[in-house]
């Protein structure tokens, strides 16, 4: 799907739209705000029902959709000051990776990585299922739907599209649909001056994931980068169709989840 640079733009971008103040002014960590055993801060409180949880704000559907939690947990979610409760009870998760707890999953930020990456796939097929994408655009056009599909869900996406969206959601969409291009353009645009280092043969195609995000997430909003005119100029992209057996999720709305 798309390019393993453009991927790494997108998680980033996702990653930054995720990040919120996590101390005051004296750098006192704010309340419900905890370090994990990186060192990191992660945050544990009722907001995680609109924050998401993790370094790209993984909603409780996200989970279930990559087999971490348990679709029944869903169920318990009755409101969304549940959300919090239900991702604390270890019952909750399937255990897939090691992840037993909420806990186990923002102390694993690589696991919290190969979901993002597993939810680009499945939100993938599911926008082509339903007749979004057809695998044959432009990677700034998939990224338009794309992006948001992986936060706000295919079935929200096609109600953006249809125009059916309640105006609350549709405004969500729209933004991070913008980010998602504005990760495609960033690439494109930058990417020759980013690769500026020599090659290292030992090191030869080999991608440094954490670095990457890292260096990317930092460019990504910076008030000294110009802004990006959105023209469609990237050309066509064709991505390998999705199958079963390459563990790719499947997304179609109304489809069983568990």
């Amino acid at each position: 799907m798309i390019t393993a640079e453009q991927v790494t733009a997108l998680t980033a971008q996702a990653a930054q739209a995720a990040t919120y103040p996590f101390a005051d002014a004296s750098g006192n960590l704010l309340p419900d705000w905890y370090f994990n055993d990186a060192g990191i801060p992660v945050y544990l409180g009722s907001e995680v029902a609109t924050r998401g949880v993790g370094i790209y704000g993984h909603t409780a559907d996200n989970l279930v959709l990559v087999e971490l939690l348990k679709p029944a947990a869903l169920q318990l979610i009755v409101q969304p000051s549940m959300t919090i409760t239900v991702l604390n009870s270890s019952s909750s998760w399937t255990g897939l990776f090691d992840i037993n707890s909420l806990i186990d999953y923002l102390n694993t930020p690589a696991i919290q990585n190969l979901a993002q990456i597993a939810l680009y796939q499945g939100a993938y097929q599911g926008l082509i299922d339903v007749g979004i994408l057809t695998g044959a655009e432009t990677a700034r056009y998939q990224a338009t739907f794309l992006q948001p599909a992986v936060r706000w869900g295919v079935d929200a996406v096609a109600a953006w599209v249809e125009g059916t969206a309640a105006p609350e959601l549709a405004a969500q969409i729209q933004i991070t649909a913008r980010q998602g291009q504005y990760a495609i353009d960033f690439v494109n645009t930058y990417s020759p001056v980013l690769n500026v280092a020599a090659e290292l043969g030992a090191f030869d195609n080999t991608v440094f994931r954490d670095e990457v995000d890292q260096a990317v997430s930092e460019i990504i909003g910076n008030d000294k980068i110009p802004n990006i005119d959105y023209v469609d100029t990237v050309p066509p992209v064709t991505i390998p169709a999705a199958t079963d057996e390459d563990g790719t999720l499947r997304f179609a709305p109304g489809a069983p989840r568990g």
